[in-house]
């Protein structure tokens, strides 16, 4: 990871090339719902910093499609692999998080959607999600004095 950080002032728009899609069911979850947070739809663009398996860095602006404590399901315009590392960068909130491609599925012939995760959950990076705990009923009453 290391690598990516190094090189972030140095690199280039990275420009639409060809992706690199995954077979059908390769990566796949057998329909089963392996989610260890809740999903959200979100929209928003944010950046995403990486180097190509020759690499060379890159930097390309990402969609949203939807997000979670543990990470985000993004449409994507490079060419990514699985296992691949990735800085993304939310400028809404100013916040930077590390994440790793997890499944690739090919939206069209110039997208990709990519599942990553966070290597640890991270609900600020989004700022969708209260970090709040949840009073139940029985909290809010005042105690007798």
């Amino acid at each position: 990871m290391k690598t990516i950080l190094d090189t972030l002032p140095s690199t280039e728009p990275a420009s639409k090339s060809s992706p690199c899609p995954t077979k059908p069911g390769e990566n796949s979850t057998k329909g089963r719902n392996r989610r260890r947070s809740e999903r959200r739809a979100f929209t928003a663009v944010i950046r995403v910093y990486g180097s190509s398996d020759s690499g060379k860095s890159f930097y390309v602006e990402a969609r949203t499609i939807n997000v979670s404590t543990h990470g985000a399901l993004l449409e994507l315009n490079v060419a990514a692999r699985v296992g691949q590392k990735l800085m993304l960068i939310n400028e809404a909130t100013q916040r930077q998080q590390i994440c790793k491609i997890v499944n690739i599925r090919t939206s069209d012939t110039e997208t990709l959607v990519v599942a990553v995760e966070f290597p640890v959950p991270h609900a600020e990076f989004w700022q969708v999600f209260s970090t709040r705990r949840k009073v139940r009923p029985s909290e809010n009453r005042a105690s007798p004095a």
